[in-house]
């Protein structure tokens, strides 16, 4: 934003477009409030994040039945498997890197 303003000079910034001094002792009351508030902002995301995180890690799946998978989309995994590993394998060993000695 511009040192002018619509309706004339702001006020709260220099030419340059730097905080006034005005500014910054009408700032300076809040700031300590604002630093504590966003300490207990981070503190409280953070604490929710791995709250999460470590709840969904304790889930045991061990008494959920797993359905059989039909035998003709099991040799089709497997194949595709195969054909993907054959690939990767190809690619690896045309590869231009040049190994460390």
């Amino acid at each position: 934003m511009s040192s002018q303003l619509r309706w004339g000079v702001n006020k709260y910034q220099d030419a340059s477009g730097r905080m006034s001094p005005a500014l910054m002792r009408a700032r300076s009351k809040y700031a300590t409030r604002n630093i504590v508030t966003g300490i207990l902002l981070t503190g409280f995301v953070v604490s929710v994040y791995t709250y999460a995180a470590t709840a969904t890690g304790r889930d045991d799946f061990s008494d959920v039945p797993m359905p059989p998978i039909p035998e003709d989309t099991l040799q089709q995994l497997q194949s595709d498997r195969a054909n993907l590993e054959s690939k990767a394998a190809s690619l690896a060993a045309s590869s231009p890197v040049t190994k460390k000695k």
